[in-house]
């Protein structure tokens, strides 16, 4: 339940706080004055995207912050379950930057949005006008009747059922794609498996391919270098060896007698040392020189094939080559096995058809019983609404497809991820007629009460604490009115409800009355908000009644009085 809501520059309003208690609270004012956006305010608070335009004008970032008590166990478990700390109450704060960055508090730490959107659904209820035009659409009244059922749970099992009959079903058709292109295929694999397995390649063969033919073009100038260094270092009269070793002698005799002598004679030791084994490296690299014409010429066919090969299969590298080799070898092997894969995928695809038909039969029998209870409690909450001559019927009907492989009773019926039923409400206001579609024949009226008996239906069970009704109420009047109100305040007997109205019969049965009102400053437009005493709440009673004359106080009074 939302205890505390606090806005500051926010569309018209630059400061408002409200304290909000539990039943039924009202909310009152003339067109404009900031009702709608009082709740528009309090909806960023559950997760619902804004953009920098509900900034009110000349300020850099509007704020938002509710203070919420969570009472019902469920929800508390809920919310733990997305790591809120709950021991210090609920905290939520939301800030819209003129810079496009906004950020989400919850209890004092910045959250991502996505997670206040997971928290929010929890937290309000939203229902405008534009909800009773969704009620109308066919495609949402099966998730109502499962939602009444709880019947989501075998949803999903259905759901992952279709999904791998149909992930079975296109496999299938790639398999029995047309004989003649995958012959085609299968030539080019094997011929690609023949010309980069014949070649007897290794991922690294071109590296090294190219950096012998490298040693090769340079043979000349690297066999005088090799023979020039071997020969100062080592052969010639006067090399470095032999001038070292020379002048080690001496430095050997008189490295004892200092430590200066001795760091010296160790260096050039080391130097010597190092000398020794340059000489034989390059001996050694002197002795492996081969500069034959015919490798260097092989080395650039091997060179060229596989530049060729890299172009034909459009690969980069060996090791791409490779890989697609394997990758042309595992399609040979399964287009040998294709048709004993065809024949186990087909089995696999009966199995499928079969569990899903099961449970989506079973499925079909609970909603069967589920619309029945879910028709008479309507009919029950309609009749309470003013509609006692109202029947109301929810339709369940199998859709023929005759491109469906799943057949009842040697009919093709269309398979969906929600089972094989499609879900339809139907409706007749008058004795003896037969029930249409509601979208066929209800008013704005009837939507506005069938609207209102689902909530009153659904929110008993609900973990949801507080209900918001923006101007739900259109299109009714007079005893339909009183009806709606009896019955809002029976909502608000187990929930926090808020309700935006322009009825005063509405009005009337809240048990807590606020005023939206619209002044202007210095030519500014702000919203001001205020909780009405009795008599505040009678004269604003009287101006919804459309006076404010006595007999307008008096019959507000009296209106009021009956609720008390």
């Amino acid at each position: 339940m939302i205890q505390r809501l606090a806005i500051k520059n926010y569309a018209i309003i630059d400061h408002l706080e409200i304290e909000l208690v539990p039943g039924f609270v009202v909310f009152t004012g003339e067109t404009g004055a900031g009702k709608s956006i009082i709740l528009g305010a309090l909806g960023l608070l559950t997760g619902e995207r804004a953009d920098t335009s509900v900034i009110r004008s000349g300020c850099e970032r509007a704020i938002v912050e509710g203070e919420f008590s969570v009472n019902d166990p469920m929800l508390k478990e809920i919310l733990r379950s997305m790591d809120i700390d709950l021991s210090e109450g609920l905290l939520i704060r939301r800030e819209i930057v003129a810079d496009g960055r906004g950020r989400v508090f919850i209890n004092g730490l910045q959250e991502p949005l996505s997670k206040l959107e997971a928290i929010g659904e929890y937290l309000v209820d939203f229902h405008g006008q534009h909800d009773h035009q969704l009620l109308l659409q066919q495609k949402v009244h099966l998730d109502l009747l499962d939602r009444y059922g709880e019947l989501f749970g075998d949803r999903e099992e259905i759901k992952s059922l279709y999904q791998r009959l149909h992930q079975l079903l296109a496999t299938l058709s790639d398999l029995q794609q047309d004989e003649s292109r995958l012959e085609q295929e299968k030539i080019f694999w094997e011929t690609a498996v023949e010309d980069i397995g014949g070649s007897k390649l290794y991922p690294e063969e071109e590296n090294d391919l190219t950096e012998e033919l490298k040693r090769l073009e340079n043979g000349e100038k690297i066999a005088e270098a090799f023979e020039l260094a071997y020969q100062v270092l080592y052969e010639q009269d006067g090399s470095v060896l032999a001038k070292l070793q020379r002048m080690m002698h001496p430095l050997a005799e008189i490295a004892g007698m200092d430590r200066e002598y001795q760091e010296i004679y160790e260096i050039l030791d080391g130097v010597f040392t190092q000398a020794q084994e340059a000489a034989n490296l390059v001996r050694e690299a002197k002795s492996r020189l081969d500069f034959d014409p015919g490798r260097m010429n092989s080395i650039i066919d091997c060179l060229e094939t596989i530049k060729d090969l890299k172009r034909k299969y459009k690969k980069n590298t060996v090791q791409e080559l490779l890989e697609y080799k394997e990758e042309c070898e595992d399609r040979l092997r399964r287009f040998s096995n294709r048709a004993e894969e065809i024949v186990s995928i087909q089995q696999e695809i009966e199995k499928t058809k079969q569990a899903y038909t099961d449970k989506a039969m079973t499925l079909s029998k609970k909603r069967q019983q589920v619309a029945q209870d879910l028709a008479m409690r309507i009919g029950q909450e309609l009749a309470e609404l003013g509609m006692d001559k109202a029947r109301f019927v929810v339709d369940i009907k199998y859709v023929r497809d005759d491109a469906s492989p799943l057949v009842i009773q040697d009919i093709p019926i269309k398979m969906f991820e929600t089972g094989i039923d499609r879900v339809e409400f139907f409706m007749t206001t008058n004795p003896g007629e037969e029930p249409k579609p509601l979208r066929k024949i209800a008013s704005g009226g009837e939507i506005s009460r069938v609207m209102l008996a689902l909530k009153s239906i659904f929110s008993r069970s609900d973990v949801v604490e507080t209900l918001v009704f923006d101007e739900i109420d259109v299109g009714i009047g007079g005893l339909t009115a009183n009806q709606v109100a009896k019955k809002m305040r029976e909502i608000a007997s187990y929930k926090q409800l808020l309700v935006i109205t322009h009825l005063p019969q509405i009005a009337s049965a809240a048990t807590t009355h606020l005023k939206v009102m619209k002044e202007v400053v210095s030519e500014k437009t702000f919203t001001r908000l205020s909780l009405l005493s009795a008599e505040q709440r009678r004269d604003e009673i009287a101006r919804m009644l459309g006076g404010e004359d006595q007999s307008a106080k008096n019959h507000a009074e009296e209106m009021i009085r009956k609720w008390q």
